[in-house]
């Protein structure tokens, strides 16, 4: 049984493989990105040459030079510093979710605070809300790249519409533009944010006046990373990733430590649909318009601190209109998400598991996701009840495959006599044996299969779950009982303990009217062992379901032991008769 269950995982396995292997996502088409689009990918020299993205020193629209805001210096994040020529003044939008802080020098945002969650930082526990943007970062900030020249405006000093928004139910949509006019009056540069009282959404749109008929490209800044907001900044880091949705509908997801200092990449794939960073919990996405242009690419350079990278990215303005995105600034909120990306899979900016268990688990996370939070608001009761509740449906749903599954294990032990009168009669003959013993398995209906693969379909449901669990908002800071945080571990360890002795009892009570060997019955004390301290860091609200659902099958394993004493009893008295059988051919 043990040799089938291992045969059963290693073709599961190899059949997600193989479909990925033989089925991979489609890549986009060549000659679909517009030429100012591809700018970004393919000025690689972040700083110190002519015309680059960052380069110290551009031209204006009209040729003449543009005198950069604190040239030569720059701050903590890396960009220019203000200086007494391009004073800043700072702009606070409130919403009912956020507070947003930005600045007139480059029109760049330089604060945005989750206001529905709390900081579990040391120094801001339970009195700050989450914070994502970094002290000394901005993101925004816009570059004009026309005609192979890139024109920086994002230290220049920018007109603003409002020196302060509040949104309220009453007041629900508001808009804060700022103007940049060129020195020699021949262009100016608009670019308007749009924001609503209950969304985490900002609509961007802008134009550049005095081109003419010439299409352009902005250039502008995702920052080099979300501050961490975890009781735990290690493993938030761990999931610290841009992210990037291909034209093929491939997802890509890299570490920030992956990009190494001083190197510059660009983010395969593009053009984009939309362009992420994120960790365990929040995100920070621009997201193209629907039929408008793509994002042509997103450029990245590593620094030496630690979980740091800069990123810029591009997005084409076609000659004789303007430019527009969104920016989604919040919790990975499956829901909210799921409306934003439409049918671009915003929602799986966190790409769950490794990529060969990706078309498996992302269906299910999704499932279990809308299934658990709808629990939660029909029901009205905690997470905490919600997963020993789905624990239990989950057994009694699946008790009629486990019945199966014991159903054609005991067929089998039914014939186990018969099958080994034919190992002996045809023990020099192999292929005989094949076939006497299909032909066996035919006559008393026996699926030697059908007794493992219905005990593997928890198993998936168990992967999707720790996913679920380890970067799901919903779960996030949420206590229970003696838990003071679902998505992290027991720090009593007492739900992993009953987990394992939930393990032993299933296990010792499924051996009940079985000949067990010596190596099955160590696995019966070895097994919850191994299960326990592997599970013991996992999150508490995992370890909470699997307990529960083991617990829950004891009745129907005690039900289903019964059947399997009384199927032995049977395949006794079957060898009895097929002993006197020989005896009497004897």
């Amino acid at each position: 049984m043990e040799k089938r269950v291992v045969l059963a995982v290693t073709l599961t396995i190899g059949v997600i493989f193989l479909s990925n292997l033989l089925f991979p996502t489609p890549k986009p088409p060549p000659g679909q990105v517009p030429a100012d689009s591809a700018v970004v990918v393919a000025d690689t020299s972040f700083a110190g040459s002519e015309g680059g993205l960052l380069a110290p020193d551009s031209a204006d629209l009209t040729g003449r030079p543009v005198q950069e805001a604190g040239r030569g210096e720059a701050d903590a994040a890396g960009e220019p510093a203000a200086s007494e020529e391009a004073p800043a003044d700072t702009i606070t939008v409130t919403t009912d979710l956020l507070r947003l802080r930005f600045s007139t020098r480059g029109a760049a945002l330089l604060a945005a605070e989750i206001l529905g969650y709390e900081s579990y930082t040391p120094n801001g526990a339970g009195e700050h809300p989450v914070q994502l943007v970094r002290d000394g970062d901005r993101l925004f900030g816009y570059r004009i790249a026309v005609s192979g020249d890139t024109v920086r405006l994002d230290g220049q000093p920018f007109s603003v519409s409002a020196a302060e928004i509040t949104l309220t139910e009453e007041h629900p949509r508001d808009s804060l533009v700022f103007r940049y006019p060129f020195p020699s009056g021949a262009a100016e540069f608009v670019v308007t944010y749009a924001f609503q009282w209950n969304s985490y959404l900002i609509d961007v749109s802008g134009r550049m006046e005095g081109l003419g008929d010439r299409g352009y490209s902005i250039i502008t800044s995702l920052g080099h990373g979300l501050r961490t907001n975890e009781k735990n900044p290690r493993d938030d880091y761990r999931q610290l990733d841009y992210v990037v949705r291909g034209q093929g509908g491939d997802i890509e997801s890299v570490n920030l430590d992956k990009v190494e200092p001083g190197v510059v990449r660009a983010a395969e794939g593009g053009p984009f649909d939309w362009v992420a960073v994120k960790n365990t919990y929040f995100v920070v996405a621009l997201v193209s318009r629907e039929g408008g242009p793509q994002f042509g690419g997103l450029l990245l350079m590593g620094e030496p601190a630690e979980h740091t990278t800069r990123m810029v990215a591009s997005l084409p303005a076609p000659a004789g209109s303007g430019f527009g995105f969104q920016s989604y600034i919040g919790p990975q909120d499956y829901g909210r998400l799921e409306a934003v990306g439409r049918s671009r899979d915003l929602e799986h900016v966190n790409p769950y598991g490794w990529r060969w268990m990706r078309p498996l688990i992302r269906p299910l996370v999704g499932i279990v996701i809308v299934i658990l939070a709808w629990m939660h608001g029909f029901l009205g009761l905690e997470y905490g009840w919600v997963l020993i509740i789905f624990g239990v449906l989950m057994r009694v749903l699946l008790f009629p495959l486990y019945q199966k599954s014991m159903r054609a294990q005991m067929a089998q032990m039914q014939v186990q006599p018969l099958m080994k009168d034919l190992q002996a009669r045809y023990k020099d003959e192999p292929q005989k044996l094949q076939s006497e013993m299909m032909k066996l398995y035919k006559e008393h209906n026996v699926n030697p299969v059908a007794g493992c693969l219905p005990m593997l379909l928890p198993m998936p449901i168990l992967f999707a779950l720790f996913f679920v669990f380890r970067s799901t908002i919903e779960f996030r800071g949420v206590p229970f009982l003696w838990l003071p945080d679902l998505s992290l571990k027991d720090p009593l360890y007492v739900i992993p303990l009953l987990m394992g002795v939930s393990m032993f009892l299933l296990s010792w009570i499924g051996q009940r009217g079985m000949e067990a060997n010596s190596q099955t019955k160590m696995m019966t004390y070895m097994m919850p062992v191994v299960f326990t301290v592997m599970f013991a860091n996992f999150p508490s609200g995992l370890n909470l379901y699997y307990a529960t659902s083991n617990f829950a099958s004891l009745p129907q394993q005690l039900y289903l032991s019964r059947e399997r004493k009384a199927a032995k009893l049977k395949a006794d008295q079957h060898r009895k008769k097929a002993q006197k059988d020989r005896e009497g051919g004897g």
